[in-house]
């Protein structure tokens, strides 16, 4: 894939769901165990988060167009190509948003369900698994709605027969950034075409689902920032070092600043805490959605809705 960038996530990291609304709520501020009761008509409702950040078949290694460390000590993966119906092959690629385009060798840039069959082939080089070839291939091509900006294509992994590259059989959103399966940091200085396989109902898509989409903008504000802050926040990784602090399926409630998420007005909170790029920005620490959890990394309370810096906010649900 010509220069192209890849990275897998962890199996071990993940997300929760939000619904989309596009107006702010009349927000005022809350002490760390007052409950919040709705006042506004829009809503999102209560959502169940996770713990994995991406979940794909590869052990979560980093998918690299060169070498690791640039010699043969790390895992790695070479991309081979990328092949194309008939003769064709793919001579160069890039992303659109979550849009990827293939440059053919007989002429045309193919995107969206013009990829067809397309596949990507590579040397995998894993520790204690030694060195494999894989090939990745294009089975189907969709927008998250009609009129989306999203894409998500279904990508099947050649490994004996054909299954689907994530490992719970969803299709994926291609994001232009890398991310360390371990910390859940996105890695400043990745190359220009980097490019991310992001397994949908796992964080790194989900967040995009939410409408935290990386590439795009609310009011001249980037989202992303926001889209980082969200993995962080569905996660429970209060101190932005990779370790979670929730259960799949816990509930919690969602808003931001800019009106992408809004209050429930069917919902009793608390708020649990504010998030940025680099974990929680505050934390009330009786309101953790799991009980007796213990953070230990300076964080201050919180007070006014997003005094703090944040930029998203979660709740502790109470009811219904």
């Amino acid at each position: 894939m010509h220069n192209q960038t890849l990275l897998t996530g962890a199996r071990t990291l993940g997300m929760v769901a939000v619904a989309l609304s596009g107006a702010c709520d009349d927000m005022a501020p809350d002490g760390p165990g007052d409950p919040i009761t709705a006042r506004s008509e829009q809503f999102n409702g209560i959502r169940l988060n996770g713990i994995r950040l991406n979940g794909i078949r590869l052990n979560g290694i980093r998918l690299n167009g060169t070498r690791l460390s640039g010699d043969d000590s790390s895992e790695y993966i070479d991309v081979l190509g990328i092949g194309l119906q008939g003769q064709a092959t793919g001579t160069s690629s890039w992303l659109v948003g979550s849009q990827l385009h293939i440059q053919s060798s007989s002429g045309p840039v193919l995107s969206g369900a013009g990829l067809g069959k397309a596949t990507i082939e590579f040397d995998v080089l894993e520790t204690g698994k030694g060195k494999k070839f894989k090939t990745v291939k294009f089975d189907g091509y969709s927008l998250l709605a009609p009129g989306s900006d999203v894409a998500t294509f279904s990508l099947k992994l050649k490994d004996g027969g054909w299954h689907s590259l994530c490992e719970n059989d969803t299709d994926v959103i291609l994001l232009a950034d890398l991310w360390d399966p371990t910390t859940g940091d996105r890695i400043a200085g990745a190359p220009a075409d980097a490019l991310t396989f992001a397994c949908r109902g796992d964080a790194l898509a989900k967040c995009v689902e939410e409408g935290y989409r990386p590439w795009a903008s609310v009011g001249g504000t980037s989202l992303r920032d926001h889209h980082q802050a969200c993995t962080r926040m569905l996660r429970a990784d209060y101190c932005g070092d990779g370790v979670p602090h929730t259960a799949d399926g816990t509930p919690i409630h969602v808003l931001d600043a800019l009106g992408i998420q809004v209050q429930d007005p069917g919902v009793t909170y608390v708020v649990e805490a504010e998030w940025g790029p680099d974990g929680a920005t505050c934390l009330n620490p009786g309101n953790t959605r799991l009980p007796g959890v213990t953070v230990d990394c300076g964080l201050p309370t919180c007070g006014a809705s997003f005094a703090s810096g944040g930029l998203i906010q979660s709740g502790k649900v109470l009811a219904p």
